[in-house]
């Protein structure tokens, strides 16, 4: 049994949850730029002695005025602004709606825009499929078709993460399915939070999304992640990140 404090455990708990999200976020820093370099400062060379020539005066002639051509005009062209800052966001980034929800001690928003329900979860009406990937759990059905469950913890955890989890069993631990994708997936979660009201700046949003192309970002007041469910849907049907 463990003598830590529980005051104690929460803060250990909530500064691991801040460095993993942190470590989700972080982008490779910028290379620094090379130092300037040192100003030398030349003397001027030594003027050569001047030699005095005697020398005839020159002969003025008078030439015609020259006439100068006018310059050729300069057509000038608008300079292109630059693009907004934060334009490859979705259209609904301004002000929206994303619903909580928490897989594993984690987290994670979803926004209602993308959001296609949630259901109960019931082990015994899960229809296992053998030989699938491990975060695959079965199917399920709802409104007549069958929706591919999934083990979220198995997807969104690096491999660190997932060590803690071994011997974890996510179907004792899903309560509900948070359906994507126009109800195609199914995410399994432990529980479904409340529905927060986010404006833009409440968002860090991602500027580099070569990986993990499901995390859009992280919501800084309740340090969740927020997910992008068109890229999680394309991970789960193409098998990749």
């Amino acid at each position: 049994m463990s003598n830590k404090p529980a005051k104690q455990t929460l803060v250990e708990e909530k500064v691991a949850l801040d460095m993993f999200l942190q470590s989700l976020l972080r982008e490779p820093a910028s290379e620094p730029e090379p130092a300037p370099a040192p100003t030398v400062t030349e003397a001027p060379p030594e003027a050569p002695p001047q030699v005095k020539l005697d020398m005839p005066a020159p002969t003025v002639v008078e030439s015609a005025p020259v006439v100068e051509a006018p310059a050729p005009a300069v057509e000038t062209r608008p300079e292109t602004p630059p693009p907004a800052a934060g334009e490859d966001l979705p259209p609904w980034a301004d002000l929206f709606q994303a619903m909580l929800f928490r897989v594993a001690g984690l987290t994670l928003a979803v926004p209602l825009e993308e959001l296609g329900g949630v259901i109960e979860f019931d082990p015994d009406q899960l229809t296992e499929m053998p030989g699938h990937a491990d975060f695959y759990l079965g199917l399920v059905t709802h409104l007549g078709k069958s929706v591919p469950v999934v083990d979220t913890a198995r997807l969104v955890f690096p491999p660190e993460k997932l060590q803690q989890l071994a011997g974890d069993d996510p179907l004792k631990r899903a309560r509900r399915v948070v359906l994507i994708d126009e109800g195609r997936w199914g995410l399994a979660c432990d529980e479904v939070d409340e529905v927060i009201t986010l404006r833009r700046d409440e968002v860090r949003w991602r500027s580099d999304r070569t990986r993990r192309r499901w995390l859009l970002g992280t919501v800084i007041q309740h340090m969740c992640a927020l997910v992008d469910t068109g890229a999680f849907a394309t991970k789960l049907t193409e098998g990749r990140d």
